[in-house]
């Protein structure tokens, strides 16, 4: 919703129907991980964020790690979407 992108533009980007996305949406379906990893980018999430099924496999730091690098006076704004998910 925050993309303003329907069910039929996002299902056309990764060449499924709209069926498909809204089974993704509902849980019903987890995509493969090329799929969801293609959702993800075109949402501009984490894959992981995106679908937690999938265990991190990117170097994105954790919240954890965040909140530590950021006492630090470390800037980690580039993790912003991470620390408002």
């Amino acid at each position: 919703m925050k993309k303003r992108i329907t069910q039929k533009e996002l299902s056309e980007m990764i060449g499924r129907n709209p069926g498909y996305i809204s089974a993704v949406e509902r849980g019903k379906l987890i995509p493969p991980f090329p799929i969801a990893d293609e959702l993800a980018r075109i949402l501009e999430l984490p894959v992981e964020i995106a679908f937690p099924d999938y265990s991190r496999k990117s170097l994105l730091p954790k919240w954890s790690e965040l909140m530590y690098l950021r006492s630090l006076g470390i800037d980690v704004s580039p993790y912003a979407v991470l620390l408002t998910l």
